[in-house]
């Protein structure tokens, strides 16, 4: 009788185990939400910056844009040249704030050296008009791209300039510059910049977008 309930109390604590093991398995093995959810804010902010790098602005707000600029390029065209703030927050509101779904949070920052960072908007930080998450309780991701521009209007024509007939052809606006024609008729890219440069300096920025939730 004693033997017996020794070997009933053995195979209860077996089972258990057994139970107790299948059980942290199980789950274990059940997928966290939270990685769809970082997968889908990674997408989200990696899409709408390349929306943002690949498309021409031509929305509303696009005022003193060269034609052609991305709305990216705008965005930052409007702070290096001290254009009012709301105008550059509209346009961020009018394509970022209609790429981001409303029961998420994003700001977008930039940086010239990839050190420092100016934020240009963040919904967490203003009362967003569109109702953005302020908040971030669950999940926060970046993407980040490099945008490259001019400080200045390209004045150097796409088309030939030459006529073939001499270097010295052509001449004021029409000739619109020779930056190659022998040493003695070179026309420095960088010439009066900023008001006549033909190719005027380059500035690189790289542009954080982080999306909340």
């Amino acid at each position: 009788m004693r033997a017996f309930i020794f070997s009933l109390d053995a195979f209860v604590a077996f089972s258990l185990a057994l139970i107790a093991i299948y059980s942290l398995i199980f789950f274990s093995s059940i997928p966290s939400s939270y990685y769809f959810l970082l997968t889908q804010g990674h997408y989200l902010s990696r899409d709408a910056l390349m929306t943002l790098t690949t498309s021409p602005c031509t929305l509303q707000n696009c005022i003193g844009a060269s034609s052609g600029t991305s709305i990216l390029d705008t965005i930052i065209y409007y702070n290096d040249t001290n254009v009012a703030t709301g105008l550059q927050d509209s346009l961020i509101q009018d394509s970022l704030g209609n790429i981001i779904p409303p029961q998420f949070g994003y700001s977008l920052q930039i940086s010239k050296d990839g050190q420092s960072w100016t934020t240009y908007y963040d919904t967490s930080a203003i009362d967003d008009p569109q109702g953005h998450s302020k908040g971030s309780n669950k999940m926060t991701v970046s993407s980040q791209v490099i945008t490259f521009g001019y400080n200045g209007p390209v004045n150097k024509k796409p088309e030939s300039i030459y006529n073939y007939n001499t270097c010295h052809g052509g001449s004021g606006v029409d000739n619109g510059g020779l930056i190659t024609c022998g040493p003695g008729n070179n026309y420095p890219p960088e010439n009066k910049y900023p008001d006549n440069a033909l190719v005027p300096p380059a500035n690189a920025r790289i542009v954080k977008l982080t999306v909340f939730i």
